[in-house]
């Protein structure tokens, strides 16, 4: 995901647009790859693509902030990474009800108890009332763990230890 992304998502959830207004917009982006390839190219105008998206994306339907935003991420060249703009703008909605979402590389798979201590970890170190973890198991970390949340990362694995031992050793 682009920084570029991020800052759209967060845009997009500012600007309050109501999510079904989002999510058929998603829609209509995701099922015409070709109005993608158009708004995204160079070749034509942008007056011309302003003038598709007033087309599309009409009032009392779409409000016109929704419009206003699809010119600017159409001028910016962003309008193919609306999915992760979303992804984006759905996190800042999760974050702003108090909840946290997190992924956990593993090796061996943590039981009940280190997920709370985990989850109690989370919700204290960022002040949120719930965590949401996603799980997945990556062997190449070869022991240990790595929990990773927005951009912080948290390395406890056996070769990100071996990383940092290297670099010390080289450094």
């Amino acid at each position: 995901m682009t920084e570029e992304a991020r800052l759209y998502g967060t845009v997009l959830y500012e600007l309050e647009v109501p999510q079904e207004m989002v999510k058929k917009t998603g829609e209509i982006l995701g099922e015409n790859p070709e109005l993608v390839r158009v708004l995204q190219s160079p070749v034509y105008r942008r007056e011309k693509k302003h003038a598709i998206i007033e087309e599309i994306w009409k009032t009392p339907e779409y409000s016109s902030v929704m419009t206003k935003f699809l010119k600017k991420a159409c001028d910016a060249g962003a309008i193919g990474q609306f999915p992760d703009i979303v992804k984006v703008r759905e996190e800042c909605e999760r974050l702003a009800d108090g909840v946290l979402t997190a992924q956990l590389w593993y090796v061996t798979a943590p039981d009940e108890t280190q997920m709370e201590g985990i989850r109690q970890f989370l919700k204290k170190t960022y002040g949120k009332r719930e965590v949401r973890l996603s799980l997945a198991s990556h062997p190449e970390l070869m022991g240990g763990f790595v929990l990773k949340t927005g951009d912080v990362e948290y390395d406890y694995s056996l070769l990100g230890k071996l990383k940092k031992l290297s670099q010390a050793v080289a450094g």
